[in-house]
């Protein structure tokens, strides 16, 4: 059963005045000849909760947008929606540095005590929310469902949707808890990553991809657009370079993040926060060895030929370099990690 179909704020408000509960909207908006009474059961048994526009839960952004959803079904702490919020966007075919810079973003956000919100796919989007609870206890993510909550799309992402309510963040769709995903119901979806965000970062995109039209949403809903620029000639870059063409901030690091939405100044990021993205490089042959490390897979012959080191010592500061987080070891050669 779709839920939708009303494309503004008024229609919405208009039909939902004459409610009083989300039950009474479910039976409602299902018609005569639509017995409601077995999908509220349904949800009562498979402990998914449900709330209506008006009742007091319901997440306050959402209210500021065009087209909010009548009703959200969700599974989580509901109050994690009431938090300052950034969405994280992406490629499904994403690289490896692409998963890292995500993955680095939403952990830092967490410490800054700002929610990550993503769509629950494959590629960026899972990075995000990992990233997210990698930052426990503080970090907290929401995903957004393009399908009911009984039908987790894409199926290997169903434990993690279960690590994010278990987690104290929050899953939620517009969607009755057995209806499959469609390939209308996902741009219907980003519509509510972005109203639920303060602003959207897009981490890797192509031309054609979909997070572009979260952005775009994000934009037509007052959102602040920002993206991560990407290597020069790879596929994963054109959408993001776009993006900042037509004016997205500029994302190199977490504060850039924190900058652009300017949550230092209103107490999104106090001064006993910690300060994310400022770590000091290491000096010397360390740093020497670093720099010559690329955010693609780099072998050990180019990151040889690149230093005035010894192979021997490059293979101790190499381990070295892994161990503080600085590069990342791949079957290709190293990886510099995402701000390091």
């Amino acid at each position: 059963m779709r839920l939708l179909g009303l494309r503004n704020r008024r229609a919405v408000f208009a039909m939902l005045t004459r409610f009083e509960s989300a039950e009474q909207a479910l039976r409602q908006l299902s018609g005569p000849d639509l017995s409601i009474d077995p999908l509220v059961s349904q949800c009562r048994e498979l402990k998914i909760n449900v709330v209506c526009y008006f009742d007091e839960g319901f997440p306050p952004l959402l209210r500021e947008i065009p087209d909010p959803p009548l009703l959200l079904y969700f599974r989580g702490d509901l109050d994690v929606a009431n938090g300052h919020a950034v969405a994280i966007v992406g490629s499904r075919r994403c690289t490896v540095p692409g998963v890292n810079i995500a993955q680095h973003l939403a952990r830092e956000l967490g410490g800054w005590g700002i929610v990550v919100v993503s769509g629950l796919a494959r590629g960026i989007d899972s990075a995000a929310h990992r990233g997210a609870l990698l930052g426990k206890p503080e970090g907290k993510t929401i995903a957004v469902l393009g399908s009911g909550i009984k039908r987790v799309y894409p199926r290997p992402n169903r434990a993690l949707a279960h690590e994010i309510v278990t987690s104290g963040g929050l899953v939620l769709s517009e969607y009755a808890p057995f209806v499959s995903p469609q390939k209308y119901h996902f741009p219907e979806r980003n519509r509510l990553i972005s109203g639920l965000s303060l602003g959207v970062v897009v981490v890797e995109a192509s031309e054609r991809s979909g997070s572009l039209i979260t952005a775009r949403m994000g934009l037509e809903q007052g959102r602040e657009v920002m993206a991560v620029p990407g290597l020069v000639g790879s596929a994963n870059s054109p959408g993001c370079h776009r993006l900042l063409k037509e004016g997205a901030a500029l994302i190199e690091d977490t504060i850039d993040i924190v900058e652009a939405l300017g949550l230092e100044s209103d107490g999104g990021g106090g001064s006993d926060r910690p300060d994310p993205g400022k770590r000091p490089l290491p000096g010397g042959e360390l740093r020497q060895i670093l720099e010559s490390v690329r955010f693609e897979p780099t072998t050990l012959d180019e990151i040889t030929d690149g230093s005035e080191v010894s192979a021997e010592r490059i293979l101790v500061h190499l381990v070295e370099l892994e161990l503080e987080g600085f590069v990342q070891r791949s079957a290709e050669g190293y990886i510099r990690r995402p701000f390091g």
